[in-house]
């Protein structure tokens, strides 16, 4: 089963320190599904900034946090994300803000 290079790079994850981390250092946060790879996350990359250039990807897995709810507790599907070094201009993740 072959996985589509789009469905690779699910939304950025926009926190303080990534925020920080890609104004200053051009490190770059994305929320990628759990089958996803170093080489998917590069590729997936390029294709949509072609004007930058990726010397480094960094995985890690974000573990969901248990919910009380009515009926007990509840516990999220965990996930994962991806850090991407990249040269080049910044990404402005809110273009028409």
């Amino acid at each position: 089963m072959g996985h589509a290079i789009e469905e690779v790079l699910k939304r950025p994850l926009i926190t303080e320190k990534s925020s920080v981390q890609a104004s200053n250092e051009h490190k770059f946060t994305f929320e990628v599904p759990c089958w996803a790879t170093k080489n998917h996350v590069k590729e997936a990359f390029a294709k949509f900034f072609p004007e930058h250039k990726v010397s480094k990807v960094n995985m890690g897995k974000i573990f969901g946090k248990a919910r009380r709810s009515r009926k007990g507790y509840t516990k999220p599907v965990d996930g994962k994300k991806a850090i991407v070094t990249a040269e080049g201009p910044h990404i402005d993740y809110f273009p028409e803000v």
